[in-house]
């Protein structure tokens, strides 16, 4: 017991707990508050909302690697707070806007100023938690980001309800301003970064040689190259059936519309009920496990609301997302535990800079891609394949597990700068 409570003991992970909760709280207060916003107030068309995701996803996309590779090279502590400074600035300024057509590029820049965050809070967390604590850490955030799915809509759309979108905004605002001061009681005495490094016999490594030495760790070492392809699969998957489980639903249950956002809520409850289980664990030894088995729950959950029409039962529908939920919780757990062991310290900006990066391309193909398929062979049909081929890949990372992700490839401080500095172990001048 003692050991499990050891983490909470930690004078820094405290405040980083805190500040990470309160982001991601306002994160899901803003999100509905702004649909809201658009649609009840603004009377935005359908096509102006279908915006909004894009705006939050095109930063990662464009500048996420750019990020990691900044995050390594600064004080991740204090990319952060500038970070949640400028954010809550921009969230209040989209209070003053007047139209959607000034509230997108508002949102936009707001989110670009966003994506340095992820690869700094991975990277502030590594130099704050000792080894041995890391799964805790990770099970413990990812906890939080899974109860926030669940919670922070509910009470964002009470409040936006109650009161109105602005109240909602001006809230989360707040929880970006204060989650920058709580992170100035986090102390960081050893923390890795390359912020004016000038090292003997090399200058400084330039920012397109640490780019390219964040993918050279990536494609080198099998576990991670592995695990961000099966990352890629079940995010896809997610996404491609996430925006038309509407559609599935409102053919199923033609006069339920609330089963809808019940099944989106047994996602996210069955995520966090696996990530509190996977608390217990000290670490994870065979990632094989972790991403066959989420893989194939999900493919589950899909392939199950396939045949809905057969059973057209409420608690059938229920019981598949959570079914759904924890293999996504699997996965989720697995991918930030990947990113905080694998690579060594001082490039782990980089690596989470080009898995959110990656990631962040699916959240704008999958619904595209889904739309697709539905279109051409229906939501019933194109449910089933998608479902099938999840399944299978995640029963075949399970047992090949040991062909796929092989050996570990770990990287070492000196390892990386001959890698990145040939010239050096030739005994030659860098030119």
């Amino acid at each position: 017991m003692e050991k499990k409570n050891s983490i909470w003991r930690n004078q820094n992970f405290v405040p980083y707990f805190l500040a990470n909760a309160l982001s991601n709280l306002g994160n899901w207060f803003d999100f509905v508050a702004v649909l809201i916003l658009f649609r009840y107030t603004w009377q935005a068309d359908p096509m102006l909302i279908a915006l909004i995701p894009i705006m939050y996803a095109i930063p990662s996309i464009l500048l996420g690697q750019f990020a990691g590779v900044f995050a390594d090279r600064k004080d991740k502590r204090k990319l952060l707070i500038y970070s949640d400074w400028i954010r809550g600035g921009l969230t209040l300024l989209i209070v003053l806007t007047t139209s959607p057509w000034f509230a997108l590029p508002v949102l936009l820049l707001r989110n670009a100023v966003g994506v340095v965050s992820f690869p700094a809070q991975q990277g502030l967390m590594r130099s704050i938690v000792v080894e041995e604590d890391i799964m805790k850490a990770v099970t413990i955030n990812g906890s939080l980001y899974q109860l926030m799915k669940v919670v922070g809509p509910l009470i964002g759309g009470s409040v936006t309800g109650f009161f109105s979108p602005e109240v909602s905004i001006v809230v989360n605002a707040a929880s970006f301003i204060l989650s920058g001061l709580i992170l100035l009681k986090v102390e960081v005495k050893h923390q890795a970064f390359q912020e004016n490094e000038v090292q003997e016999g090399k200058e400084a490594s330039s920012f397109l040689t640490s780019w390219k030495e964040g993918w050279r760790i990536v494609l080198k070492s099998q576990v991670l190259f592995a695990s961000m392809m099966f990352g890629i699969v079940s995010t896809l998957t997610i996404q491609m059936i996430d925006t038309q489980i509407v559609t599935l639903f409102s053919e199923v249950f033609p006069n339920k519309p609330e089963i809808t956002g019940w099944a989106i809520s047994g996602i996210g409850m069955g995520s966090l009920i696996v990530v509190l289980y996977l608390n217990r664990l000290d670490e994870i030894l065979r990632y094989g496990w972790f991403f066959g088995m989420g893989s194939a729950l999900i493919g589950v959950m899909v392939l199950g609301f396939g045949f809905l029409d057969h059973f057209n039962l409420v608690t059938v529908a229920l019981g598949l997302s959570i079914i759904g939920g924890v293999g996504n919780g699997i996965t989720f757990t697995a991918i930030n535990y990947l990113i905080q062991k694998e690579p060594p310290q001082e490039a782990i900006g980089r690596v989470s800079g080009i898995v959110d990066s990656t990631l962040s391309v699916l959240f704008i193909a999958g619904p595209l891609l889904g739309g697709i398929l539905i279109s051409q062979f229906g939501v019933l049909l194109a449910f089933k394949g998608i479902g099938i081929s999840l399944a299978v890949i995640g029963l075949l990372g399970i047992v090949l597990q040991n062909y796929i992700w092989g050996k570990r490839h770990t990287f070492s401080k000196s390892q990386l700068e001959r890698e990145a500095y040939p010239e050096i172990e030739k005994g030659g001048e860098q030119v």
